[in-house]
């Protein structure tokens, strides 16, 4: 399963907790996004999924930070998104 969480503004952010419900909408679909970019992608070697987290200073301003078990899972991931 692809994991993706969100830093707006250095604080852990929940896209269900979001009070504005624009921001919500824009959160979710920015996973929805994510998840099925990295859908197919797993490491060759360890069998692990991609880990995305998605920060910024404010929700104008978002970058992604892909983590994995190894390097070659990180690139794989990061080719999908590009």
């Amino acid at each position: 399963m692809i994991d993706v969480t969100f830093e707006i503004g250095g604080k852990k952010v929940s896209p269900n907790r979001v009070g504005d419900e624009i921001e919500k909408v824009i959160l979710k679909q920015v996973t929805e996004n994510i998840k099925k970019a990295l859908s197919s992608v797993r490491c060759p070697e360890h069998g692990e999924h991609p880990r995305v987290i998605v920060k910024g200073h404010s929700m104008d301003n978002l970058n992604f930070e892909v983590h994995g078990c190894c390097q070659n899972l990180i690139d794989l991931a990061t080719s999908k998104l590009k």
